[in-house]
């Protein structure tokens, strides 16, 4: 199913696997998890052909070209959140995309049909009974909006298995679920198992609903048990870069620790790039603002120690006080000899 089942960082009093001295333990009950998408990723197939271009055994439009598997990571959590502060996203574990998304696929829709089954008409009838999904009336909307949404283009769920695509002159293209960015796609192909990727688009266009929904899902694993252990059977566990395993390769647990760092610093980048400009904004304003009345307090004190120098020195030079104000008249004193 995902690549990255995240694990809490209070592994002791959760039932989630732990490391201990006798080594890792797997989680049996999954009925108090959660199971997020996390990323996906492409590994290379290496061949030791002889007649390769730099690993790259395969000849298609002109050249040589590496073959590729897709992978995809999930995470569990203790919370309906599925936040970064609940989960642990550098211990993942990773599945074949195809098998990921045949499990998540149908359970989302499943999912979806039950919630507006039992949400939708709850006030008019109390719903349908569907005790196949457990669905929470209060979250189960927002989560399914996207999938509801309809618009433009075709279902991609239609696409999940490597099928012939278009033709191209004299090249056969193939198409089928592909990783770009951390993101489920439909991708090209030049072969027929879908592993040789090229830089052309779609002939179809998609609108993404479905995947969207399966990525963004915080999915219970209550009522949907049998998805997250087969899933999580089917992984390989890693923790961070290392399998916990030590007999497995290696090669994929790097990938993944890889991805999800440049997908969290994607995410904090963009975070920043977003709200960087408004915070300098809003010091911009408070500065000009504390420059502008430190300008008016020290200008307007100046002026009032100006007007107090000048009465002062007309006194000095013998100038009559202020208009309108009589000064006494002194009698000088006549010494007495």
């Amino acid at each position: 199913m995902l690549l990255a089942l995240a694990v809490l960082g209070s592994a002791a009093a959760s039932n989630i696997r732990v490391l201990e001295e006798e080594g890792y333990q797997y989680i049996e009950d999954f009925s108090g998890y959660y199971a997020k998408y996390s990323t996906c990723f492409k590994v290379k197939i290496q061949d030791n052909n002889d007649d390769q271009v730099e690993g790259n055994s395969y000849f298609y439009n002109g050249k040589y070209h590496a073959q590729y598997n897709t992978y995809a990571a999930f995470k569990l959590c203790e919370d309906n959140s599925c936040g970064e502060d609940v989960c642990d996203s550098s211990i993942g574990y990773v599945t074949e995309l195809q098998n990921y998304l045949e499990n998540n696929v149908e359970y989302v829709q499943g999912y979806c049909n039950a919630c507006n089954n039992k949400c939708g008409r709850r006030l008019e009838d109390n719903g349908d009974d569907d005790d196949e999904y457990e669905v929470d009336c209060d979250t189960c909307a927002n989560q399914c909006d996207l999938l509801n949404a309809g618009g433009d283009g075709e279902d991609e769920a239609n696409y999940l298995e490597c099928q012939e695509s278009f033709y191209d002159g004299d090249i056969q293209y193939y198409q089928a679920p592909a990783c770009v960015n951390g993101k489920i796609v439909i991708g090209v192909f030049y072969d027929d198992e879908c592993t040789v990727n090229t830089k052309v688009e779609p002939a179809i266009e998609f609108n993404y609903n479905t995947f969207g929904t399966v990525e963004g899902m915080c999915a219970a694993c209550y009522g949907n048990d049998e998805v997250c252990e087969n899933l999580y059977e089917d992984s390989l566990h890693c923790n961070g870069a290392t399998p916990f395993d030590e007999n497995e390769d290696s090669t994929m647990c790097k990938k993944f620790y890889n991805n999800v760092r440049e997908v969290t610093y994607a995410t904090r980048k963009r975070d920043l790039n977003f709200w960087g400009p408004i915070l300098t904004g809003i010091f911009l304003i408070f500065g000009c603002g504390f420059c502008a009345q430190t300008y008016y307090i020290r200008h307007r004190n100046k002026a009032t120690v100006d007007e107090k120098s000048v009465s002062l020195s007309k006194f000095d030079h013998g100038e009559s006080g202020p208009p309108g104000k009589e000064q006494p008249i002194s009698n000088p004193e006549i010494a007495l000899t």
